[in-house]
C-alpha cells in the first residue's frame, strides 16, 4: 500500500512526459489498510527526480507526502524526520494556522497552533513528532513523551555533528579533553551532547576517535 511519511520501495507502472507513476505491486499491498494509507493507488514521482534510465517495472525507493496543492507526491529525497519519529527541526516561518518547519523537502512541514507548547518563533528549533492528521496530511506535534523527546534530540545532535564533519573535510580537533567552550564554539553543542553524539557515531562505525580529534570513516563519509 502507499503509506505517507516513510521510505518505501514502489514499482514504476507508467511513464509520462512529466514523470513516472509508482504503485505497490506486492502481495502485502492487499493485506489491509492503516491510518496513514491514502486512498490513491498510484503516486507521481516528478521527472526531475526520476533516476536515469528508469523503465516500467523498475523499483524506486521514495518518501510520500502531500504537495502545496494537497496532492499525494513521491520524492527520492529523504527528509529529516519520518512518521512517528521525534526530531529537532527549525522554524522557518509563522503563519495564521501555525508554524512551518524545515524538514528537508520543498513544502515546509506544518506545526499547527494546537500542537504547540507555548508560541515558538521563527528561527527557533523545536522537538517534534511527525504524525498524520484527520485530513490525511503529515503534520508536526510538540506533544511528545519525554523519553521519545530525549532519544530524538540525541539522534539529531549526532546527525548534526556528522554533517559538521562532512563540511570540515571529515575531521574536527575535538576530544573528551576539549573544554566546553571549545566544543560550543566548534560544534555548537554542549559537552554532554558532544560526548553522546560521538558515542552514537562511533557505535555505528561512522567515526574514528584519534588522539587530536575525531575523523569520519569511509562509511561515515558516504552521502
Amino acid at each position: 500500500m502507499l503509506t505517507l511519511g516513510i521510505r518505501q520501495t514502489l514499482t514504476v507502472v507508467k511513464k509520462t512526459d512529466f514523470g513516472v507513476y509508482l504503485a505497490d505491486t506486492t502481495d502485502s499491498a492487499k493485506a489491509g489498510e492503516d491510518p496513514s494509507a491514502p486512498d490513491e493507488k498510484e503516486v507521481l514521482l516528478p521527472r526531475k527526480e526520476v533516476p536515469p534510465d528508469t523503465e516500467i517495472r523498475d523499483p524506486v525507493e521514495v518518501f510520500l507526502y502531500r504537495d502545496s496543492e494537497d496532492r499525494l507526491i513521491a520524492t527520492t529525497q529523504d527528509p529529516y524526520i519520518h512518521l512517528g519519529e521525534v526530531r529537532r527541526l527549525i522554524i522557518k516561518d509563522v503563519g495564521k494556522i501555525g508554524a512551518f518547519l524545515d524538514w528537508g523537502l520543498p513544502k515546509d512541514l506544518l506545526l499547527p497552533y494546537g500542537e504547540q507548547k507555548g508560541r515558538p518563533q521563527k528561527g527557533e528549533s523545536v522537538d517534534v513528532r511527525l504524525y498524520v492528521d484527520k485530513s490525511g496530511r503529515l503534520c508536526a506535534s510538540m506533544w511528545v513523551k519525554e523519553e521519545e523527546k530525549k532519544e530524538g534530540a540525541y539522534e539529531s545532535a549526532a546527525r548534526a555533528l556528522r554533517e559538521l564533519l562532512l563540511r570540515n573535510g571529515g575531521f574536527l580537533p575535538l576530544t573528551d579533553a576539549s573544554s566546553p567552550e571549545e566544543i560550543r564554539e566548534l560544534a555548537g553543542m554542549s559537552k554532554k551532547e558532544f560526548k553522546r553524539s560521538v558515542g552514537n557515531l562511533y557505535k555505528n562505525r561512522l567515526i574514528r576517535i584519534e588522539e587530536k580529534g575525531i575523523r569520519l570513516t569511509g562509511k561515515g563519509s558516504e552521502a
